[in-house]
C-alpha cells in the first residue's frame, strides 16, 4: 500500500470491556474467515445487507474489487477469527469521484463495545487519505440502531426512497440516504482506487 495511511496498520485498539483486538487491512487469504463472519450474522440481520454476504462468490466479488483498487477494507481479528468489517468504496463516475459508500459489520460478540464506532473513524481517515470529500451510508429504514450509530457520527438522513430495495427475500424496504461531509484537507494519493 503506498497511501500515508498504510503505515498506521496493522494496529491493536482497546474496547470498552477491556480487551484488545487487531485492526489491518484486508487481504485475500482473508476469503475464508469473512465468509464464517457473514455467515454468523443472524439471517435475520442478513436480509439487511446489499447482498449475501455469506455466499463464498459474494467473498470473491469483494477480493476482485479489492486486488482491482476499487475497494479499502478493514478487517477487525480476536482470537484469530475475523469479528470486524469495514468498507470505503469510492464511485466510479467523475460526478461522484469525491463521494465513498461505506458499511461497516460487527459480530454480535464485539457489538456494543465501541468496535463499529471506531470502525468508521478509521474509514474516515483512509477517506481523507485518498481525497475523499464526502462518505455515503445507504441502509433500510428499519435499521434503527445503524441509522443511530451514524446519525451520532455526524451523518445526516438526506433522502428516504419508500419500496426502493428488496431484501434477501425480496421482500421490500424503504432505502434511507445518509452522508457526511468530512472536514479537513485529505492528500491525493497514487491510491487504491483507480
Amino acid at each position: 500500500m503506498s497511501t500515508p495511511s498504510a503505515s498506521r496498520y496493522p494496529k491493536t485498539t482497546k474496547l470498552k470491556d477491556g480487551s484488545e483486538v487487531l485492526v489491518r487491512f484486508m487481504v485475500p487469504a482473508d476469503q475464508d474467515r469473512l465468509l464464517e463472519l457473514f455467515k454468523g450474522i443472524p439471517e435475520e440481520e442478513r436480509v439487511f445487507l446489499r447482498e449475501n454476504m455469506a455466499k463464498p462468490e459474494a467473498i470473491a466479488n469483494r477480493v476482485r474489487a479489492l486486488e482491482r483498487g476499487r475497494l479499502i477494507a478493514l478487517v477487525v481479528e480476536a482470537g484469530g477469527r475475523i469479528v470486524g468489517d469495514a468498507t470505503l468504496q469510492r464511485r466510479p463516475t467523475h460526478w461522484l469521484h469525491h463521494v465513498a459508500e461505506v458499511h461497516v459489520v460487527v459480530d454480535r460478540a464485539y457489538r456494543r463495545l465501541g468496535l463499529a464506532h471506531n470502525l468508521l473513524y478509521e474509514l474516515f481517515d483512509l477517506a481523507r487519505d485518498e481525497g475523499i470529500e464526502t462518505l455515503l451510508a445507504e441502509m433500510m429504514s428499519e435499521q434503527a440502531a445503524a441509522i443511530s450509530l451514524f446519525e451520532r457520527l455526524g451523518f445526516r438522513r438526506e433522502a428516504i426512497f419508500r419500496e426502493m430495495v428488496k431484501d434477501l427475500h425480496d421482500k421490500k424496504h424503504d432505502l434511507l440516504i445518509m452522508t457526511r461531509v468530512l472536514t479537513g484537507k485529505g492528500k491525493r494519493s497514487s491510491g487504491w482506487f483507480r
